[in-house]
Formats: C-alpha cells, sequence, structure tokens
C-alpha cells in the first residue's frame, strides 16, 4: 500500500520533470452528435482513445483501468450475471442498476427493465473513445447521470478499417471478431465463448460448485451519410443486436439476455455562420431468462429456487437540440424523453422440484425533460452553467402471485401512480493560469429514478432474498469540486451527498418467514431495497501520464474516498480506494504493456459484517507485427494469480473473480 501511495504522489512530480515528453495521443470521438460542450472542462472529464477501450478484454474492464469505474461487484462482464453489470463512477455507492448514465452515439444503453448494461452487447472494435464526465449530469446528457456519463463513440464507417481477430485461451475459451466499412455502412460481429474457474475455492467449495461460463454474439451496423456537404448535415442510422449468457458457478444458476437497439439521428453541426441542430429517435428491446438457486448443506446440491423465464421490456426516446457557437459563447437549448415499460415472469417457491407459485410484476415509467446550458469566455476565464426540469412518472405498477396448484391470488399489488419534478444545475469555472496549466471548480445537483426493477421486482442470490419496493422515489446528487489540469496531469478533490440512495437494507436472517417475502433459510438474509438516507462522500482523483525514455511511457490513475451513510457505515460494494498503473514499451515491431489494477477493502452487506479483502491483479501484454496488416498477441489476465473477492454471503462462503488466463490472438487489419 504505501508503495501504491509513493507512486501515485511522485506521478505529478515526474512528469513535470520530463522536458522530452511526446504530445498525447488526440481524442476523436465521431459520432450523431454535436462536438463535445466545451463547458465539460469545468468538471472531471475525461476522454479517452479507442487505445484505452481496447487496452483489456472487456470494455467495463477498461473503464476501470482509466476511470476507477466499477460494477455493483468486483468481477467484470466476463463472467458477472446481467444484473449486476450497472456502471458506476466513483466509489459512493455501487448500484446492480448502475449510476452512471451509459450512451452509444447518444443512445441510452442502459436497460429499460433493469438499468444494467450489457457490455458484451456493444463490438469493442467498433468504438472509437468515450467522453466521460463524472459528477452529477445536467445539461444535454440528459437525467439519470447521478455519478457522471459515459459517453461512448462509434467509429465513422469512412474511418473504419476491415477487421478479422482470432482468440484462443485456456480451457476453450475462444472469440472471433471481424468487421468492415463500405462506403457509408459498416458492420460489426463478435462471437466469444468464455470458461472460467469455480467462484467458490476450497476447502469451503463443494460440488454444487461449477466453472463460470459465457457465450455471448454481438452485431452492429451503422448508416452515416453526409448530406449535402457542408451544408446540410450528417444521416445515422444504427441497428445492433446481442445475445448473452452466464453460468455464474453454481449448478442450475444461469442468465440469458437478449436484445435489440435501433436509432435514427439527424446533426448539422453548429459553425460561427449558423447555429446546429440535432434530433434523434431509438427504440430498445431487452429480455432477461435468469435461473437463481438455493445451495443445499456442504454445498453438495442446488435446487432450484426462482425461475424468472422471461422479462420482456421496451424503451423508446427522442431528442431534439438547438446549439450556437462562436468563439466566446456557446450554448444549447433542447428537449428529450424516455420512456420504459417491461415486467418478470417467474416460477418460484419450489417444492420437491417444482414450482408452487408464479409471479407477474412490472409497469411502466416516462421521464422527460427540457434543459439549456451555456460557456461563456473572458479572456482566461470561462464560466459554464446548466439546468434541467425532469419530470419522472411510475404508473401501471403491478405485483400478481398465484398459487399454481389451486389457482387461487396470494398476492395482488397494485401501487398507486407516481409522479416527481425535478430540478438539476450545474455551474462551473476555469482559469487559464498559465499556457498548459488550468483551475477548475464545480458545484452540481442531479438526480436518478429507480428502475422498473427495483420498483416491482424481487430477487434472489442462493438463500439471500432481496424485495423490492414500490414507494421508491429518485436519488439526489449533490456535490462540489476543484481540481487542477496540466498537459500530463489532471487531480481533483470532490465532495458529494447522496440524497435517498436506493440500497439493499437488511430486514431479517433466516431460518424464518416474513411478510411478502416468505420463507428464508438458515444462512439466508431478508433485505429490501429502501431509499437509505443519506450518504456523505469525499474524496481525490488523479490521473497522469509521462514518458520514462522515447519508447517507454507510464500512466496512473487513482481515486481515493471517504464514503459513509447516515449511520457511520460504509456503503455496500464501495471500496476505498482504487488506482491503477500502466507501462507500455514501443519496441517496434514489438509492443509491450503491463498493468496493475488495485481495489481497497469494500464490504458486501450495508451493516459492514462481511468484508471484502483488498486485492490487486497484474494483466501483461504483448503485440508483434509480423507484418504492416498482421498481428499476433499474447494476454496474461491476472498475471500473478491473485484473489479477487467478489461476494461474501451470510453464511461465510466466499466468491471469488476468475483467476490466471492465458491468450493468444492473431489480428487483420486493413
Amino acid at each position: 500500500m504505501r508503495l501504491l501511495l509513493l507512486t501515485i504522489m511522485l506521478f505529478p512530480v515526474a512528469a513535470q520533470a520530463q522536458n522530452t515528453v511526446e504530445p498525447p495521443v488526440e481524442v476523436v470521438i465521431q459520432a450523431n452528435r454535436f462536438a463535445v460542450y466545451r463547458g465539460d472542462q469545468a468538471f472531471s472529464a475525461v476522454d479517452l482513445s479507442r487505445a484505452d477501450i481496447n487496452r483489456s478484454a472487456a470494455i467495463d474492464l477498461s473503464l476501470k483501468r482509466s476511470l476507477q469505474a466499477a460494477l455493483f461487484r468486483r468481477s467484470s462482464s466476463l463472467t458477472a450475471n446481467p444484473t449486476v453489470q450497472g456502471m458506476s463512477l466513483r466509489a459512493i455507492a455501487p448500484s446492480g442498476a448502475g449510476r452512471a448514465l451509459v450512451t452509444l452515439d447518444g443512445v441510452p444503453q442502459n436497460d429499460p427493465f433493469g438499468g444494467w448494461v450489457i457490455w458484451a452487447g456493444l463490438p469493442q472494435d467498433a468504438l472509437s473513445g468515450a467522453h466521460v464526465v463524472r459528477g452529477a449530469g445536467g445539461g444535454a446528457y440528459g437525467a439519470g447521470a447521478l455519478t457522471g456519463v459515459i459517453d461512448l463513440g462509434l467509429t465513422s464507417p469512412r474511418a473504419q478499417d476491415d477487421y478479422v481477430r482470432l482468440q484462443f485461451s485456456e480451457r476453450g475459451s475462444h472469440q472471433v471478431a471481424l468487421g468492415g466499412a463500405a462506403g457509408d455502412v459498416s458492420l460489426h460481429y463478435t462471437v466469444q465463448t468464455l470458461n472460467g474457474d469455480p467462484a467458490v475455492h476450497e476447502p469451503q467449495r463443494g460440488a454444487a460448485d461449477r466453472p463460470t461460463f459465457g457465450e455471448d454474439t454481438a452485431i452492429l451496423a451503422n448508416y452515416r451519410r453526409e448530406i449535402c456537404p457542408g451544408v446540410c448535415g450528417q444521416l445515422d442510422l444504427l441497428a445492433g443486436h446481442y445475445d448473452s449468457r452466464r453460468d455464474t458457478g453454481l449448478d442450475g444458476a444461469v442468465a440469458k439476455s437478449t436484445g435489440d437497439n435501433l436509432s435514427a439521428g439527424f446533426t448539422r453541426p453548429a459553425t460561427d455562420e449558423h447555429n446546429g441542430v440535432r434530433f434523434q429517435v431509438w427504440h430498445r428491446t431487452s429480455d432477461l431468462a435468469n435461473r437463481s438457486v438455493s445451495v443445499g448443506a456442504g454445498r453438495a446440491t442446488t435446487s432450484l429456487a426462482n425461475d424468472q423465464v422471461a422479462t420482456p421490456a421496451s424503451g423508446t426516446g427522442f431528442l431534439a437540440a438547438i446549439r450556437h457557437q462562436s468563439p466566446a459563447l456557446e450554448w444549447e437549448i433542447g428537449l428529450d424523453a424516455r420512456f420504459n415499460k417491461g415486467r418478470s415472469e417467474e416460477y418460484y417457491r419450489y417444492i420437491s422440484g417444482a414450482p408452487t407459485r408464479f409471479r407477474l410484476a412490472g409497469g411502466e415509467t416516462s421521464l422527460a425533460g427540457i434543459y439549456g446550458e451555456a460557456t461563456r469566455d473572458f479572456d482566461r476565464l470561462s464560466l459554464t452553467g446548466a439546468v434541467r426540469i425532469d419530470q419522472w412518472r411510475s404508473h401501471d405498477g403491478h405485483r400478481r402471485e398465484t398459487d399454481l396448484t389451486s389457482g387461487a391470488s396470494v398476492l395482488n399489488l397494485r401501487p398507486d401512480s407516481r409522479s416527481d419534478t425535478v430540478v438539476s444545475a450545474r455551474l462551473g469555472a476555469t482559469w487559464d493560469v498559465t499556457p498548459g496549466k488550468l483551475l477548475r471548480a464545480a458545484v452540481y445537483n442531479g438526480f436518478r429514478p429507480p428502475s422498473l426493477n427495483e420498483l416491482y421486482r424481487p430477487f434472489r442470490v442462493g438463500n439471500d432474498v432481496t424485495e423490492a419496493n414500490a414507494d421508491l422515489k429518485p436519488e439526489t446528487l449533490s456535490g462540489v469540486e476543484v481540481g487542477m489540469r496540466s498537459r500530463h496531469v489532471d487531480i481533483g478533490l470532490f465532495y458529494n451527498v447522496l440524497n435517498d440512495p436506493v440500497t439493499n437494507v437488511t430486514l431479517g436472517v433466516g431460518p424464518g418467514s416474513f411478510p411478502t417475502a416468505g420463507f428464508i433459510p438458515a444462512g439466508g438474509v431478508l433485505r429490501q431495497r429502501q431509499n437509505g438516507g443519506k450518504i456523505t462522500a469525499y474524496g481525490l482523483e488523479l490521473r497522469s501520464d509521462f514518458s520514462l525514455t522515447r519508447r517507454v511511457s507510464m500512466t496512473g490513475a487513482a481515486t481515493w474516498t471517504h464514503a459513509r451513510t447516515g449511520e457511520g457505515r460504509r456503503p455496500a460494494q464501495a471500496p476505498d480506494y482504487s488506482a491503477a498503473i500502466g507501462i507500455d514499451a514501443d519496441l517496434a515491431p514489438v509492443r509491450l504493456s503491463a498493468d496493475v489494477v488495485f481495489d481497497g477493502k469494500a464490504f458486501e452487506d450495508d451493516l459492514n459484517t462481511l468484508v471484502l479483502e483488498p486485492s490487486q491483479r497484474l494483466d501483461l501484454r504483448a503485440d508483434y507485427a509480423l507484418t504492416d496488416h498482421l498481428t499476433v498477441s499474447g494476454r496474461i489476465a491476472n498475471a500473478l494469480d491473485g484473489d479477487t473477492q467478489i461476494a461474501r454471503s451470510g453464511d461465510g462462503t466466499i466468491q471469488f473473480d476468475t483467476g490466471r488466463r492465458v491468450s493468444v490472438a492473431l489480428t487483420w487489419r486493413r
């Protein structure tokens, strides 16, 4: 730990000491939207290149390395159940639904039912980079960016290389990825099989513990065409489909997800001569089948506890905006809306291997808002501000449970419709102290409405049950931050207050029967989603890059967060620190890279009784250019085979992420 802190503290000093550093790689995010809003520089904004996004084996792992972003649990999307793949920025209070807004060319990628993101449904090679703004969102990015926004960009067909990649890993894991473009059309296709380790290690492992397994297919097509170039604007059409499966380490525990993504947009960029306009409509569908099991004595057997056979959901939205741009002034006004609906269909309360109850739970939500934002430059001083007014509404909520033997209704809940109007805003300022050095300060607030899943559907993991809560209200976050950004160093301090966070609150332990939830077995825990008072968090963020020699460079990123609930406890799954250090050596025709990723101690539960120990992970990679177009690569993930605890159940059983994995890939790119 001391070595880690010393290394991080040396980043700014070392960066300033370099006088032969090559200029940073320019990040160009080509997408069907306006240029990056220049007022974002007043906030904790980070631009990631295509190389940054492709640095790790999955998009979320790359975001974790560069931003300390995280899923609800420490496992990556390569092994995690879809329902915990929601992304959060800053370790304020990670959530399975995700507290960050994730978009692809402006289209929200958060699931319309649960808020999570199926990262395997986004072909990594199709992305040109990402624009990330940490802190509560506002303005044009839309509502829901409680801890920030991750705005992924899709490479334009005209800039897309043709490529084919074949990758083979241990235990029969493999991936085939191919893509290319013809004129204004690009197409990407990825299929992969993932064979991992059992999540439970010896001596706790039993016969019911199985290796993790995954299968993914993703296809994405993009049409992007200039209409009367330089005069009218750009038309953009996007279509995507994915199928994903995760077996998460218990016999019979299988999750399958599928979805489609359609969008159409038109953008006329803003110039000094005329205002820009942007229109976009999109429609997404998703479905989830998820089997949960209870674990027998000695982990020798499992029995089906819940069979979520279908979760059909859809989301529809639109955006319309006008952007003005001049040398000293930039402003944008617009309106947007999202409409989500979905339901869960599941069998549960299994007796002698057969279900005795059937549950149908779901509803609809809508979110509509108007916004305005502006940035004004005064020589070296720049001021920026944004305001949104959003109305959130939940309606047609229902939870019906039926006894399958008699056909009688055992529960019929029809929650009242609810609505809330929320005003969110942000204000920031930057000061160019000297060329290449900028001071920034900002205040902001934002909100995230609860998902359909949080409102209406209970769930089970092993013997632990978490109940839904139709009375949830939107989470809100307010904060202040200051920072300094130079050519190679970006450092900031933040203070955030999260009010009414949706958390899983412990209500009781098994064995025993509870209202609505029913029987909780021995070793099990009953929790319910509740608006959990207030979480206060303050911390430090740092990013740095510099050159050690002409061929060797070093990057680093770290976040330290002191987050506490009103009871003085740390929020579940929130580590006290996260950090990453990377080294790259360009020894043409060989390129070597190494990344060390650190996570501090966290707690599985809101009571801070179930500890998740700190972890370290070393990833190594080597690329050798056989020709100008053909490259062979070797990768060792978790090279030191370190243990990463991802879950700890009430009976003390610990689950771990996959250990060391060796893979080889052959890539052709034109």
